[in-house]
This record gives C-alpha cells, sequence and structure tokens, in this order.
C-alpha cells in the first residue's frame, strides 16, 4: 500500500459519488494522481530555474515548455502502466479496501496532496518574487 494507491481509489469513490457512473472514473483518478506528482515536478524544474537565475522561461520559451510538458507526460505514461493498465485498478481497490487503517492513509492522503499543491504555490510564489538565490549563474 502507498499514498498514491489510496489517493487513487479515494478519488475515484469521490468521483463516482460526484459525477455518477461514467467509462472514465478509473482513467480521471489516475490523471488525478498523476497531476499531484506533477505539481510536484513543475515546482522542482520551477525552483531549478530560479536557483540558475531565471533563465529559463524568458529567453528559452520552447525548452521550458518542452521540459514542463514532456515530464508531465512522462508521469502520465508510468502512472498509467502503473496504476491503470490490465487488471491494476481491481487489484489495487481490493488492496486498499482489505486495509484496516483507514483513517491514518486517509490523513496521508490529504497531507499528500495539500503539500504538492502547496509546494507548486510556494515555487511559483518564490519565482515571481525572485525570493531564491541565485546558486550558478548561467
Amino acid at each position: 500500500m502507498n499514498v498514491w494507491k489510496y489517493t487513487y481509489i479515494q478519488f475515484f469513490k469521490i468521483r463516482r459519488r460526484v459525477i455518477g457512473k461514467d467509462g472514465a472514473d478509473d482513467y480521471a483518478a489516475m490523471l488525478f494522481v498523476a497531476l499531484l506528482d506533477c505539481l510536484f515536478y513543475w515546482g522542482v524544474m520551477t525552483f531549478a530555474d530560479s536557483f540558475t537565475g531565471y533563465h529559463l522561461l524568458p529567453g528559452h520559451e520552447i525548452l521550458h515548455t518542452v521540459l514542463f510538458l514532456g515530464g508531465a507526460v512522462i508521469i502520465e505514461r508510468v502512472h498509467n502502466r502503473t496504476l491503470y493498465k490490465g487488471d491494476a485498478f481491481l487489484r489495487i481497490r481490493k488492496e486498499v479496501e482489505a486495509e484496516p487503517r483507514k483513517t491514518l492513509w486517509g490523513i496521508l492522503s490529504l497531507l499528500y496532496i495539500l503539500s504538492a499543491f502547496a509546494f507548486f504555490a510556494l515555487s511559483l510564489y518564490c519565482s515571481v518574487n525572485k525570493l531564491v538565490p541565485v546558486l550558478i549563474p548561467l
């Protein structure tokens, strides 16, 4: 059991309750988990740009776009392979439903979601206000 699996199944259940049953419930839940990892990735990329002197965005828009979108596509493909393809969804759902410590995993899942959004917001705030010192001038 890990926080990705628990978040995946819980988001699946919440989405099904809110929207109802449709054919893309499990795929949308996988995309939500991939979005959280993308937020961490984008935050790290923003901090890396800040540490190198804020050159990536204004000077190389194409490279910046390729790094951001390319990383997001790779993260989505990895999660697609590990959480969605084949019978992985049914196996993960059984594993989560059999877990005796649902409260602990619920708290960890909520912390994971909040920390992903907070880290991304912090990286954007620090980058926009140029609060990160330049460590490696390029």
